[in-house]
C-alpha cells in the first residue's frame, strides 16, 4: 500500500469515530492504536517485513496528527491505563478538520501533491513556500502561513508580469511598462501591469476572461493585504478559517496564474 492510501484509510475511520461521537454525544470516545493496526491485516502471501512497513507508516502518520493536535494521548479524565498510550483521543480541532470536505489544508503532503498534479509547471519557489504555508496552518501558526502564502502569491505576480512584459509586442510600449515597473514593490508593479492588462484582457482565451477580476483583484489583494498586516506589528489576530480558505483557494488561483503565464509565453 502506498503512504496515501494508508493516509485515506486512517481518515475514514477517523472520520467514522467522529460521526459516532455526533450520534452518541453522552458516549465519551478514544480509539486503541491497535485499532489502526487493524484497518491493514496482514494479505495472504505477505511477507512479514512488507507488512511492518505498513504498520510503520500508520505510527508515522497517527504521530503526525498528534503533532498536528488532531488527536491526544489518553482520555480526559481516564483512569488506570486508559489515561493515557496506547489510547488516543480526537481533539475538538481534529473534530472540526476531519469532516471537512477539502481536507487538504490539513494534509501538507497530500495538498502539495495535488498542486503538483493541478499545476505540473508551478516553480520550486512558490512549491517551497506554499509548502511552508501549510506546514505553518497545520501548527496553528497563522501569522507564519499568511506570511508564507502571501510570499508564495507575490512570487507568482512577479511571473506573471515577467511573462506579460515579454509578451508585449509594441517596443515602445513595452519599454515603458518595464522602466515603470523596475524595482519598485509589488504594489506598485501590480498597478502598473493592471493599467495595461485592462486593454488586453479581451484577447484573452475565453477560460481566462470571465475569472480574472476574481483572481487578480480579488485574491491576489486579498492575500496580499493579510501578508502585510502579518509582517507588520498591527497586533490582528488572524483567523484559522480564513487562512484555511486562502489555503483552499490558492491552488485555483495558481492554476490561473500559470496559464496565464504559458498563454504569454506561447
Amino acid at each position: 500500500m502506498t503512504r496515501e492510501e494508508i493516509r485515506n484509510k486512517i481518515f475514514e475511520h477517523l472520520k467514522q469515530q467522529v460521526v459516532w461521537i455526533q450520534t452518541n454525544p453522552n458516549q465519551t470516545q478514544q480509539f486503541q492504536l491497535s485499532q489502526i493496526y487493524g484497518l491493514f491485516p496482514m494479505a495472504q502471501g505477505e511477507a512479514q517485513w512488507q507488512h511492518h512497513k505498513i504498520d510503520a507508516t500508520a505510527r508515522e502518520i497517527i504521530q503526525e496528527l498528534e503533532n498536528g493536535g488532531f488527536i491526544y494521548e489518553g482520555q480526559a479524565g481516564g483512569l488506570g491505563d486508559m489515561s493515557s498510550y496506547p489510547w488516543y483521543t480526537i481533539t475538538e480541532y481534529g473534530k472540526e478538520a476531519i469532516l471537512q470536505e477539502d481536507w487538504l489544508p490539513y494534509d501538507p503532503e497530500g495538498y502539495l501533491k495535488a498542486l503538483k498534479v493541478k499545476v505540473p509547471t508551478i516553480d520550486d519557489v512558490t512549491f517551497t513556500y506554499i509548502g511552508e504555508s501549510v506546514a505553518a496552518y497545520n501548527r496553528r501558526h497563522l501569522l507564519s502561513a499568511t506570511l508564507t502564502i502571501g510570499v508564495a502569491s507575490e512570487n507568482l505576480m512577479l511571473l506573471l508580469i515577467e511573462a506579460y512584459a515579454g509578451w508585449m509586442a509594441d517596443a515602445t510600449r513595452k519599454a515603458s511598462f518595464q522602466k515603470r515597473i523596475e524595482g519598485r514593490f509589488i504594489s506598485t508593479q501590480y498597478k502598473e501591469f493592471k493599467k495595461e492588462f485592462v486593454s488586453d484582457w479581451k484577447s484573452l482565451p475565453k477560460e481566462f476572461q470571465a475569472d480574472w477580476e476574481t483572481y487578480l483583484d480579488g485574491v491576489f489583494n486579498f492575500v496580499r493585504l493579510n501578508r502585510n498586516d502579518a509582517g507588520h506589528p498591527t497586533g490582528r489576530q488572524f483567523d484559522a478559517k480564513v487562512v484555511y480558505a486562502n489555503l483552499q483557494v490558492f491552488a485555483e488561483y495558481t492554476q490561473f496564474i500559470f496559464g496565464l503565464i504559458e498563454h504569454f509565453k506561447s
